[in-house]
């Protein structure tokens, strides 16, 4: 009988201890990441974020192909996908033809357009008096003149767009000195272009994608694990298997780092690196990629002119412009590091594009300098130290972005009835 109180008592205090344990877990869960725990969730924002800026540097790597007028596409491994889509991440074909009623929209830029791919496709869906046709062509990478390219491609193969919206400005501003400029690269080319058709990457550089990719299936390999794992209810659990996932993101960025430096000690051929300029202050780097972006918007504009087409250029806002955000705890930890050089090129170079943006304006060209929209929002809207938003800041910015246009004359006809004012005048 005594035997019997003291295995009971035993068992009571070892629950006692497990059952504080998970809750000191619970609370520590809460106060890092500001929510509670549950595997379902923690899955779904690993799985959101897995592709972020610490390991997207080599993912073109399994899925980018080189394209003859654009740089690169996707390859998904399936004709029928791959013909329908000629490579891109939409869900309508680039070459559509105007139908009465239907408004045919185009949206262009690198990888935040992308991201904003199925908000957009919804809010146009929501403003328009028919569904529309919203052929989405971001991809991530991209900067001008990709834009530019991919807009005449597919004007020469026979489509009809009634709206073009372009949104970009970081790419343009950062990628051509980060990837191309520090490696030897013409810094209007492709980004990663040696690396996509160089004939045979040396050892070293192949030995080092190889040690990132593999890096990233461990990730990929962990976190699908996390789904049938039978302690995944256990807040323990879920802390444990955060750690990793952050320690295999600092691997795959020291790594990127390792092939970056790889790359600029590489010796190229002008296929890989094109006619390049001797550059030897980045802030020209800066000024001349400005000014390109400037003038790639103004061809668009032409061109969607010319064939009976309104376009909108966005700059896409960033949380290194001055004044732009408020950021919250969560974001000065998760989404903000001044030290990246991505960062650096956005704080000097954003300011370049925003005049940039003025002297659209005075040409009448429908540019939206966008860099405000999160201005008056206290919740947090970015995810990495790059550049991306999670679903509040799509969201907003799908709304400030279909304010702006909804309010065009020659559109309205397609619109359900638009707001009677606005937060902004139309450019």
């Amino acid at each position: 009988m005594a035997r019997s109180r003291i295995l009971l008592f035993a068992t009571i205090m070892v629950c006692l201890i497990l059952g504080c344990v998970e809750g000191l877990a619970r609370l520590t869960y809460f106060i890092i990441y500001k929510q509670g725990y549950d595997a379902n969730r923690m899955h779904a924002v690993v799985r959101r974020n897995n592709y972020g800026i610490s390991d997207e540097f080599v993912a073109w790597w399994d899925e980018e192909i080189i394209h003859p007028y654009l740089g690169y596409v996707i390859d998904f491994k399936d004709a029928k996908r791959n013909n329908d889509s000629y490579g891109f991440l939409t869900s309508k074909s680039p070459v559509i033809k105007r139908e009465p009623g239907k408004l045919n929209v185009l949206i262009l830029g690198g990888s935040v357009a992308q991201s904003m791919r199925l908000c957009l496709e919804a809010a146009f869906s929501r403003a328009c008096r028919e569904p529309p046709n919203v052929v989405s062509l971001g991809m991530a990478g991209y900067k001008q003149p990709q834009q530019l390219m991919a807009l005449s491609y597919f004007l020469s193969l026979g489509a009809e767009y009634d709206l073009v919206v372009n949104l970009d400005g970081f790419n343009e501003i950062a990628l051509p000195f980060t990837d191309n400029c520090k490696v030897g690269i013409n810094p209007f080319f492709p980004r990663n272009w040696n690396l996509r058709i160089g004939r045979q990457p040396s050892k070293a550089i192949l030995a080092k994608i190889g040690e990132v990719r593999y890096l990233r299936d461990l990730k990929e390999q962990s976190l699908e694990r996390v789904k049938s794992n039978p302690f995944r209810w256990s807040a323990c659990y879920g802390l444990a298997k955060m750690e990793e996932f952050k320690r295999l993101d600092r691997e795959i960025t020291l790594n990127s780092v390792k092939l970056l430096l790889l790359e600029q000690k590489e010796s190229k051929t002008f296929e890989e690196t094109g006619p390049l300029s001797n550059y030897q202050d980045p802030q020209q780097v800066y000024r001349d990629s400005a000014a390109l972006w400037a003038r790639c918007s103004e061809l668009m504009d032409e061109a969607a002119r010319a064939n009976g087409t309104e376009y909108y250029h966005f700059l896409q806002p960033n949380q290194y412009v001055k004044g732009s955000k408020v950021l919250t705890w969560e974001e000065r930890q998760k989404a903000y590091l001044e030290m990246y050089d991505y960062s650096k090129s956005a704080i000097a170079g954003y300011p370049m594009l925003i005049e940039q943006g003025k002297r659209l304006v005075e040409k009448h060209i429908s540019f939206v300098d966008a860099t405000m929209a999160f201005a008056q929002e206290k919740q947090t809207v970015y995810v990495d130290v790059c550049c991306h938003y999670n679903d509040l800041g799509k969201e907003l910015l799908a709304r400030f972005m279909l304010d702006r246009i909804t309010q065009n004359p020659r559109l309205r006809k397609f619109f359900k009835d638009a707001p009677t004012t606005t937060t902004a005048t139309q450019p």
